[in-house]
């Protein structure tokens, strides 16, 4: 099960790589209009580390602000989330079709306040009566059967508890205080967990092995990366300001882990993922080739 990391650790120099992040930012330029035009399914294709489709950024704007406030969160934040979703599912819909592969996206539960969601991924003896709407963490359940945006059943779900989701609005961060929070900062978590979806799409297709996915804390940069990959393509259709690229930066430095190898990446090293996938040092958009030559090169065929 993914699972985000304990919250409010930060390092100096992770906060330095924030302020060069959204200064860079505010530099760069992605732009790649239109769709990837889909070609008729074969086998499925693997990235190279010098060949990988990049994703696709759509020439018009998609992804609205999410106007959330305390008088009408119980509607907007549901909205919100499912937005994100659809955008996500879609950007990396034609990343996938690029690769041959099908059927790859996410199933999805959001847990609305009143009710919980009985997950595979829980044991037997965790939370018997399911998970509540403000279960203070998001994750990927591979074992999890969901409808996915077109309401087709996929095993493998994206698990979003609407209430803690709500709380970022209010100043809390999956229980605790943070800052710097907002619409970016839920759409991050989404977009890092649909990596784990895109990791395990990938398994699937290749008739990999779980064991031979990303081990350490690899499995949680790469899914970091993916969402820098996202970012991008928001970034490129100008629907990501400074303040929504400081809000993803500031996140991912709050629930970094104290030391490497603890499971998640330190605060420093998930910054440098989410900027992986953002962009290949302002040079150009960075791709899911990118992320994959650092933290799963296993995956990637030979040149």
């Amino acid at each position: 099960m993914s699972s985000s990391s304990p919250l409010g650790r930060s390092r100096p120099q992770a906060c330095a790589l924030v302020l060069a992040v959204v200064t860079a930012v505010l530099l760069a330029g992605c732009a790649v209009s239109g769709t990837p035009r889909r070609e008729a399914m074969k086998d499925p294709i693997r990235c190279s580390a010098s060949e990988c489709p990049e994703l696709p950024v759509f020439s018009s704007k998609r992804l609205a602000e999410s106007g959330v406030t305390a008088a009408n969160a119980s509607t907007t934040v549901p909205a919100y989330l499912t937005a994100v979703l659809d955008d996500l599912e879609s950007v990396w819909q034609e990343w996938f079709a690029e690769l041959n592969i099908e059927n790859a996206a996410a199933g999805r539960v959001l847990i609305t306040p009143g009710t919980s969601y009985r997950s595979e991924c829980l044991k037997d003896t965790e939370l018997r009566s399911g998970i509540p709407s403000d279960y203070p963490n998001a994750f990927y359940c591979l074992l999890d059967s969901e409808p996915d945006g077109g309401g087709t059943a996929r095993k493998g779900s994206v698990i979003l508890p609407v209430t803690t989701f709500a709380e970022m609005w209010d100043g809390k961060l999956m229980g605790s205080s943070g800052i710097l929070l907002g619409d970016f900062t839920a759409a991050t978590i989404i977009a890092h967990e649909y990596g784990h979806n895109v990791m395990y799409r990938l398994l699937e297709a290749y008739s990999m092995d779980k064991r031979e996915g990303p081990t350490g804390d690899a499995p949680e940069l790469l899914a970091d990366c993916f969402a820098g990959n996202w970012a991008a393509t928001v970034f490129g259709r100008k629907d990501l300001s400074f303040k929504e690229m400081a809000q993803a930066a500031m996140l991912i430095i709050s629930i970094g882990d104290p030391a490497p190898g603890q499971g998640h990446g330190t605060s420093l090293a998930r910054a440098k993922a989410l900027w992986k996938g953002f962009s290949d040092n302002l040079k150009r958009q960075g791709t899911p080739g990118d992320c994959l030559q650092a933290y799963w090169p296993a995956v990637l065929r030979s040149a």
